[in-house]
């Protein structure tokens, strides 16, 4: 099982518990509901109104029990995934053991570069050092060489007008 799927999977049985508590919620209000109804039903409209005052005090009561509940079950919910991703304090290490003869040796010593220049990172991949170098080549060959301009539709003569100074075959006298 890969770790997309075993996300997929959590985040589908989270979607599943939402929606069972939702439904949950709904019969509860629907049992509220139809307990109030039959009630008024069978005293008729001889109900007082206190006893309807009565009514709604209760049914708010049980709603402020219910979202009491749903409270609760939230805060232990962010107390339980504060514990889970706060840090723990890592334990500091102690002195190092004390070893017997002679002490071992740094990575810092193993590797034994001394004083070593910063390195460019893009001279690390060759392929990319190489790419590199061809483009700066190419620019500077800009300015020996120009480069061909390509025509962008029929033939309407030269733009620029001739240069007399760069032809070689013909002298051409203004």
């Amino acid at each position: 099982m890969t770790i997309d799927n075993a996300r997929e999977e959590k985040k589908i049985k989270g979607e599943k518990r939402k929606h069972q508590q939702n439904d949950q919620v709904d019969m509860e209000m629907l049992k509220l509901r139809e307990a109030l109804e039959g009630k008024l039903r069978s005293n008729g409209s001889k109900v007082l109104k206190s006893e309807k005052a009565q009514k709604r005090q209760n049914s708010e009561d049980s709603e402020d029990e219910f979202y009491k509940q749903v409270k609760q079950k939230q805060e232990a919910k962010r107390a339980a995934k504060a514990e889970i991703y706060s840090r723990k304090p890592h334990l500091i290490p102690s002195s190092p053991e004390r070893v017997v003869g002679k002490r071992l040796i740094s990575n810092q010593i193993a590797s034994n570069r001394g004083l070593t220049r910063k390195r460019n990172k893009d001279h690390k991949n060759p392929r990319k050092n190489y790419r590199d170098k061809h483009k700066k080549k190419v620019i500077n060959r800009r300015g020996q060489v120009r480069d061909i301009r390509r025509q962008k539709g029929p033939y309407a003569g030269e733009t620029r007008g001739i240069n007399p100074n760069t032809s070689r075959s013909i002298r051409i006298k203004n």
